[in-house]
Order: C-alpha cells, then structure tokens, then sequence
C-alpha cells in the first residue's frame, strides 16, 4: 500500500524541527546571543565563500570518482554520467532524511538500464563503506601533516570518535570478508549459493579484486575528505579565521557525525556539531555558530540548484539511452564467450 504524501511532508517536517531544535538548545548551551551571530553573518567576506562553492563541486566530483570506479564492474558508466548521478542523489540528500538520494540513485539506475537493484545495493554498500575507510586514512594523514607543519595533535573528542568509527570499520569488514568464506557456505548449506537476492548483493560485494579495493580505499576514498580541509580552511577567512588542519578536519568530523540525526540536509544537526568542535578549539563560540552555518549553505545550496536543475533540464534522459543497450550487448556477449554455457 502506497504511503499517503502527507505522511512523507510530516516525517520531513519533524526531521527538520528536530535539526533545528538541537542546534538552538546547543546555542543556548554555549550562551549564544543571536545579536552576536547576525552581526557575524553580515560581516561575511564572500570571496572565500565563493571558493568555497567551488571546492564544493570539485569535492562532489572526487565523491563521484570514488563511487564510479566502485560500480562499473556492474553498471559501465562514463564518468560524466556517474557524476550527473551523483549530483541529483546530494540534492535529493538535502531534500530527504537518512541519505534517503542514495536510496533514489540505486532505484533510478536499477530502472533505467535494467542492472539489479539488489546488486547495485551491493556496490553502493561497498561504496559507503570504502568512504568511511577513506576517512580513516585521511585522519592519519592529517595527524602527520600537523604534527610536522603545526605540531598540533588531535583533540581527545576527536581520537575517540575515529577510534569507534575504526571499530565500526573493522567490524563490518569483517563481517562482509566471514560471508565470502567457502568455509561458512560448506558449514551452511542455505548460504550456498543462497537464495537469489543474497547472491545478487554478494556479487556487488564481489565486484572489485584485491587491488582494486585497495586502490579506493588508500587513494580514491581519502580524497574527498583530504581536499575539504583545505575548503574549510579557504571558507574560514570570511570570517577571519585562520584554521589549521586539524580543527578543520575535526570540524568535518564533528559535522559528518552530526548527521547520524535522520534531518534533511542536517539542518540544525550540522551547525550544532560543527560549532562545538570550533568551540571547542578556542574559537569564540558566535564566530563558530555563524560560520559552521555559512559553510553549510555552502555545501548545500549550490548542490541542490544543480541538482534539481538538472533533472528539470534532462529528466529521464540524465542517464543516455544507449547505456541499456550497451549493456545488454555486454551481457550477450558474456554468454556466448567460449566455454560458457548458454542459458
């Protein structure tokens, strides 16, 4: 039964009071005086946030990178097209709670070029996971780059909370290499092969070899979050501040995880994680609040004008019409290789 469209408003509605609600009791909680955070606002330099915008895109076209060269071993996209995808999943991020644009992308490309949703689910799986990797490694870099330019070390907060995402890491890695196990499929018959939606998602799990794998979660997946500190650090002078790595990759930290809060776009949830962590570096706690709420508009406005221009502009036709084709002549010659026994 198809949920009622109000139902959908509501739920949106209260993510957003809910977001909003967190970062007013987190301002109240710092002694915020909002005459101090507007007179902040309005003394924003807009070049750094212009560059700022910029480096959003190039942020959203490492992303898209990363998730292109994970998923074409099943879906053989062009580059461009994996990067219109990826634009209209962030723009449907903001609009949606819980990621919910990722959701849209695996169920849009699914229907669009015939490829199994439940495969496609497998890489996006991978690719969520090669992500939170790279942020990992991007951590350990950035502990290097500080100790020897700023000899800075990490906040305490800080090494916690990548200690628990490296457990969370290390635990879910562990668990998708003990499914592959022939081991566990001879001690298990029903995991092998398993019914078919196990086997689809497996084989979305199975896309990459070794170094493959390696090569997105040492290279591709670090990226994205290696060049947003050099963002924040450009955005901060619109305020005047002069950001070191470390606080700047402990802001994204500290924001990232402030979107575990099903809000839409974080709204709310963002600028209250954000302006603790610069609050917590000795950044004047109005100065923080304005300025993780500018960095935020940042990320979030232009992405979704381009996103939903695009899908206004091309529609169902954002994906080209020869992709289908192209794979159904990958499939049948796949079928007819030698050796290969035809269905």
């Amino acid at each position: 039964m198809a949920r009622p469209p109000w139902v959908s408003i509501l739920r949106t509605a209260g993510g957003i009071a809910l977001g909003i609600g967190s970062a007013v009791l987190v301002a109240h909680l710092m002694g915020l005086r909002w005459s101090d955070v507007l007179a902040s606002l309005r003394s924003a330099r807009p070049l750094p946030l212009l560059a700022a915008v910029g480096g959003t895109f190039a942020l959203l076209a490492l992303q898209a990178l990363r998730w292109w060269w994970v998923v074409r071993p099943v879906l053989p996209l062009r580059y461009r097209d994996a990067f219109a995808a990826m634009l209209v999943a962030s723009a449907f991020n903001v609009l949606i709670p819980a990621r919910g644009g990722d959701v849209l992308r695996v169920q849009y490309l699914g229907k669009r070029t015939g490829t199994s949703r439940v495969t496609l689910l497998g890489t996006e799986l991978l690719d969520y996971w090669s992500d939170k990797a790279g942020w990992l490694v991007a951590f350990v870099v950035t502990c290097v780059v500080s100790a020897v330019g700023w000899r800075e070390a990490p906040p305490t907060w800080l090494v916690r909370a990548i200690g628990l995402l490296a457990l969370l890491v290390l635990g879910s890695g562990a668990l998708a290499v003990i499914a592959q196990l022939p081991l566990l499929r001879r001690l298990s018959p029903r995991l092998d092969p398993g019914p078919r939606w196990l086997q689809k998602l497996r084989s979305g799990f199975a896309a990459h070899d070794r170094r493959s794998l390696l090569l997105v979660e040492l290279v591709l997946a670090p990226l994205p979050w290696l060049w947003e500190v050099p963002v924040v650090m450009v955005a901060g002078h619109a305020l005047g501040l002069s950001l070191s790595p470390m606080v700047a990759f402990a802001l994204i930290t500290a924001a990232n995880l402030g979107t575990v809060v099903p809000v839409p776009g974080g709204a709310g949830s963002f600028e209250a994680a954000g302006a603790f962590a610069l609050a917590s570096a000795g950044v004047r706690h109005h100065l923080a609040f304005a300025f993780v709420l500018l960095y935020h508009l940042s990320l979030l406005l232009p992405i979704m004008v381009a996103g939903v221009g695009l899908v206004v502009l091309q529609g169902r036709s954002l994906l080209p019409g020869s992709l289908a084709t192209r794979l159904r002549r990958r499939r049948r010659g796949a079928m007819l290789e030698p050796g290969r026994p035809r269905p």
